[in-house]
């Protein structure tokens, strides 16, 4: 998907774009398997969070996400499975604090502090570091960052940052499981990533109706 982004927008900008892939059929990792029988699987991907970046992508070219997809919010977001049984992540920001009381007495209101810090980071995050190409760490070098570098948190570790939040396990384990996305252990991965905490916990986990081949399908 990374890919077809880069092509499409270096075609925008008046290069003439070929596209090579191995597979049969466009999206990488993001293909579509069907059994002799008629059953279809999604290779690669298997759940679609952060719609707004999603969406700004199609913005770019005159479209919305909605003109060639349906997304549905996930309802359960997903289970995670213990040795000894299941936690069940709700759709409801809610009824998910709920659940987080439930487990630990108080991590209800220790998981609205998170979040308002982890959305805090979303927002500038998303804005300001990853649109940048990172040709030069001196990209990064601006007042504004300057100022919010302690509420970016980016000289914690991300295990760390989430023990001073929540001591049972389980939590522990579901708060630092976005982070895994990034490819390194969350005690490697700095403290600002949190903001993958609420691009799926707090904006949800939805899925395109049909397959994942529909995003570039249409």
């Amino acid at each position: 998907m990374s890919g077809l982004s880069a092509a499409a927008y270096a075609a925008q900008a008046g290069n003439e774009v070929h596209v090579y892939e191995k597979h049969p059929q466009p999206g990488g990792r993001a293909r579509q398997f069907t059994t002799e029988n008629g059953y279809v699987f999604d290779m690669g991907p298997s759940w679609y969070w952060m719609p707004d970046i999603i969406d700004s992508f199609f913005l770019d070219f005159g479209h919305k996400a909605s003109d060639f997809y349906h997304l549905v919010s996930l309802n359960p977001q997903f289970e995670m499975v213990f040795e000894d049984g299941l936690l069940t992540i709700p759709e409801s920001y809610e009824d998910l604090k709920n659940l987080f009381e439930q487990l630990e007495t108080g991590a209800g209101k220790k998981l609205d502090v998170f979040m308002s810090a982890a959305k805090y980071k979303y927002e500038v995050g998303m804005r300001d570091f990853v649109n940048k190409p990172c040709y030069s760490w001196l990209e990064f070098a601006s007042p504004k960052i300057a100022r919010s570098a302690l509420k970016l948190d980016l000289l914690s570790n991300f295990r760390s940052y989430v023990s001073k939040y929540f001591s049972h396990p389980r939590l522990k384990t579901l708060m630092e499981f976005p982070v895994i996305f990034l490819g390194a252990s969350p005690k490697n991965i700095p403290a600002l990533y949190s903001l993958m905490n609420y691009g799926g916990y707090a904006l949800g986990t939805w899925y395109p109706m049909g397959d994942f081949t529909s995003w570039y399908w249409g």
